[in-house]
């Protein structure tokens, strides 16, 4: 299976690289916007430290992102070997992007491990909350959040972080792209990085990879 994920991941990895070098062309509504690949290693090895079990992802684009926690996953032993056990939650507005990720899953043969949920993300976020006692209603996710990836929409950021905060457990850790590139999401991102450090709750830095990720870990 996991060669199955390398696969598409590395065909994901030239399109990303092609369109950020402006060798393939697309329209800007199809565009990846993905993370760099030593930023996915990057976040393999931090997952299958954590043993993260239960990943949420805001901004799917293809499932490139994605690809990367579910192959951590798999390669983690330790969770035990039942897949339903882990599961990744993964949100877009973007029907044609979803439609281009959920092939990816199946190529890879991961979509037992993923759960793709279509809308805003806003509004998805408040509904999970609401329902959330403990045992997220979401089907086979049964506790907090390990991991929670944003890659969408930077003017929300500071709403979707209050919004995860609660359904985080202890230890969790909160990644956000796009810290330090493109440069016209600077303004915004330090805004942003300001809003995280001053909650005595988180401890926080901005890791320059790829496009910069700010890692935001959930005290006691």
């Amino acid at each position: 299976m996991s060669g199955n994920i390398n696969k598409i991941l590395a065909r994901l990895g030239e399109q990303s690289k092609g369109e950020r070098s402006g060798e393939i062309k697309v329209l800007p509504e199809d565009e990846m916007l993905a993370i760099t690949p030593d930023t996915g290693m990057f976040f393999k090895i931090l997952l299958s430290a954590m043993h993260a079990r239960r990943i949420l992802e805001i901004g799917t684009s293809v499932g490139y992102s994605t690809l990367w926690f579910a192959e951590a996953m798999i390669q983690d032993a330790t969770t035990g070997p039942e897949r339903a056990e882990k599961h990744i939650i993964t949100v877009d507005m973007n029907h044609s992007k979803i439609e281009r990720a959920t092939k990816n899953f199946d190529e890879a043969g991961v979509s037992g491990l993923i759960e793709v949920l279509e809308g805003n993300a806003r509004n998805i976020l408040h509904e999970l909350l609401k329902n959330f006692d403990g045992k997220n209603h979401i089907k086979k996710t049964d506790g907090l959040f390990d991991f929670v990836f944003f890659d969408a929409d930077k003017e929300y950021l500071r709403e979707y972080l209050d919004l995860v905060l609660p359904m985080l457990r202890t230890g969790g850790i909160v990644a956000t792209d796009n810290m330090l590139y493109p440069e016209e999401y600077r303004p915004l991102m330090k805004e942003y990085a300001n809003y995280v450090r001053s909650k005595p709750s988180l401890h926080s830095v901005t890791v320059p990879i790829g496009n910069g990720e700010e890692i935001t870990i959930k005290l006691a």
